[in-house]
């Protein structure tokens, strides 16, 4: 929960897109995630592409969030309904925090997904 902890600086290589506490979960939590573009045009999120490694920038609520396609995930993998918190909105084998859960996510993250996002991603 990133409201009483800073959000880890560690991502997976190629990643460039900055960390922040910018979701909330169903239950209050909030959770941190790789912001990728400050809007949700078509333009600036294929531009967030690049931020994301081998993810991709998705829109939400006004933000991209970069995440990672669901095609290789396990069928037991759980995951953490999030949205997006009201004032973002607005403005492999070494796994990091952010990863593709795919490879499996740090002893403090969760596998989430956005609601309406296609793709997901590590959260701490």
């Amino acid at each position: 929960d990133c409201a009483s902890a800073a959000c880890p600086t560690d991502v997976p290589s190629g990643v460039t897109a900055a960390p922040q506490c910018a979701l909330q979960t169903t239950t209050g939590d909030k959770r941190c995630a790789l912001i990728c573009s400050a809007s949700d045009k078509w333009s600036d999120l294929r531009a967030g592409d690049a931020q994301c490694g081998t993810g991709s920038c998705q829109p939400i609520q006004g933000t991209g969030v970069c995440t990672y396609a669901d095609s290789r995930l396990p069928e037991s993998t759980a995951f953490v309904k999030v949205s997006i918190l009201p004032e973002v909105a607005t403005p492999e084998a070494n796994q990091t925090h952010y990863g593709d859960p795919a490879n499996g996510c740090e002893a403090d993250e969760e596998a989430v997904q956005v609601q309406g996002v296609s793709g997901k991603f590590c959260s701490p």
